[in-house]
């Protein structure tokens, strides 16, 4: 055993001294991937899809726009038959009341008597 004392050494004198390197920064260049057919083909599908979709927005908005128009010109025709429908009747209500008629009445020569009235509910 003693031999063998006498031949040790420790492990960090044993091992001879390297040469520190420097580590120099290597880029890869990356080759640009081969697509396949089907891959192609899903990339076609899904820009047509999407220019599809993109078309179909800007055209239903289109139409909702002209449908909102007429709605809105035809609302507003409605308030205008409403109006003239409202001093329609301002109008009959002055010219059925019973003043302005006994004044037309004598006007025409005319009378008013309740003599030859029958009441429809007998």
């Amino acid at each position: 055993m003693a031999q063998n004392a006498y031949h040790y050494q420790d492990a960090a004198r044993a091992l001879p001294k390297q040469t520190t390197r420097k580590k120099v920064k290597v880029k890869r260049r990356y080759q640009p991937a081969v697509w396949t057919k089907q891959e192609r083909s899903l990339v076609i599908v899904m820009a047509v899809t999407v220019l599809f979709m993109m078309l179909a927005t800007v055209w239903t908005t289109v139409s909702m726009q002209r449908v909102d128009a007429r709605n809105q010109a035809v609302s507003e025709k409605i308030d205008k038959v409403k109006e003239e429908n409202d001093s329609y009747r301002g109008d009959i209500q002055a010219k059925t009341n019973k003043d302005n008629l006994e004044k037309v009445a004598k006007s025409a020569n005319m009378e008013q008597s309740t003599n030859n009235v029958r009441n429809v509910n007998q």
